[in-house]
């Protein structure tokens, strides 16, 4: 059964990618950046190695910032582990958009390594995500606080502003509540005796380990009470996300300098926020080929820059923000055979 449902994932992934592709295609074809490209001198090659240099620092920091709530945790795992099960997760949702997907990837890898327990990874990889969409939130409200108050008229309507930034928040909000272990035993006390049962089966399977519902949440509080000790650790792992998020907005920002365009930085802060939900919402097309890109270029040009300017841009932010960083991942995780390592699931 396992190796039907990886072997359909693997002909629906292929599928939804040569659409991905087709979508990028067009979208190339229609917006023409290397026109604006190909001029001679026009691109600022240390502006551009720059912005790489950035956005993979901050693709580290993400890694290192889960690796700082599982220590906390008392999990005993090496960076090195942290980091590769943190890029194999991202490689593998990148070819197969799946919702929380790196999060349960990288939850199943560490759940069995010293100190550990499903209770633990399922905590890390929640309050990590919880983090993640807290920056989200925080920065486009600040970005939109900041101009604002400059008097900056924002490209894109109020109420898609206002309903990102309640995405970014409430979600996180979710994530919380997630951890809250009352909530939790309230909502399972009321489920079906059939469903309760089924449950109660899955988490005491020897491969989860999870010694059954209770045994999940009593290894949850014990991860939480041991986070609520270090206030450092916290706020350090919710700095070092709050940068990787920011990365995005800073390689647009960088890669619109090096081709001779000045842009304001917090306006990019929002277009790339308003991007970012469009990919968050992505459970179709690999990477959001050919969407995220048309979504970009759409925002840039509505600052007024024309098309093949706004799509080069948008095209070089992409080569940085995704395809250097899918060739880095997938290295990484083709050298640590992630196949054998997620057999069960792809």
């Amino acid at each position: 059964m396992l190796g039907r449902g990886g072997g359909l994932r693997g002909r629906l992934g292929l599928l939804f990618l040569l659409l991905g592709i087709c979508l990028f295609a067009l979208y190339l074809l229609w917006t023409n950046p290397f026109r604006v490209l190909l001029e001679a001198g026009r691109l600022n090659i240390p502006l551009f190695l720059l912005s790489i240099l950035i956005n993979d620092m901050g693709l580290l920091l993400f890694a290192l910032s889960w690796h700082l709530l599982l220590r906390g945790m008392g999990v005993r795992l090496s960076t090195l582990k942290s980091i590769s099960a943190t890029f194999i997760s991202l490689f593998v949702v990148w070819l197969m958009p799946i919702p929380i997907g790196s999060e349960l990837i990288r939850a199943y890898l560490v759940r069995n390594e010293e100190g550990s327990d499903l209770g633990k990874a399922a905590a890390s990889v929640m309050i990590h995500k919880a983090m993640y969409n807290l920056s989200f939130g925080l920065l486009i409200t600040l970005a939109a606080v900041i101009e604002a108050s400059r008097g900056v008229s924002i490209p894109i309507e109020r109420g898609l502003l206002l309903f990102v930034i309640f995405f970014g928040v409430s979600t996180s909000l979710l994530f919380s509540l997630l951890l809250t272990p009352s909530l939790l035993r309230g909502i399972y006390s009321r489920l079906p005796k059939w469903l309760r049962m089924r449950v109660e089966g899955a988490l005491n399977d020897p491969r989860v380990g999870a010694g059954g519902f209770e045994g999940l949440l009593n290894s949850l509080e014990d991860a939480l009470e041991a986070l609520k000790s270090k206030p450092l650790i916290n706020l350090s792992a919710l700095s070092m996300v709050a940068f990787q998020w920011s990365t995005g907005s800073i390689t647009t920002w960088l890669v619109a300098l090096s081709l001779g365009c000045r842009i304001d930085f917090w306006i990019i802060v929002v277009l790339y926020a308003a991007v970012e939900f469009i990919q968050q919402l992505n459970i179709i097309i690999p990477g959001g080929l050919g969407i995220v890109d048309a979504g970009l270029t759409g925002s840039l040009y509505l600052l007024g820059l024309p098309l093949s300017l706004a799509s080069a841009i948008s095209l070089l932010t992409r080569l940085v923000t995704y395809w250097l960083e899918l060739l880095l991942c997938s290295i990484v995780s083709l050298h640590y055979g992630y196949r054998e390592l997620l057999k069960e699931y792809l």
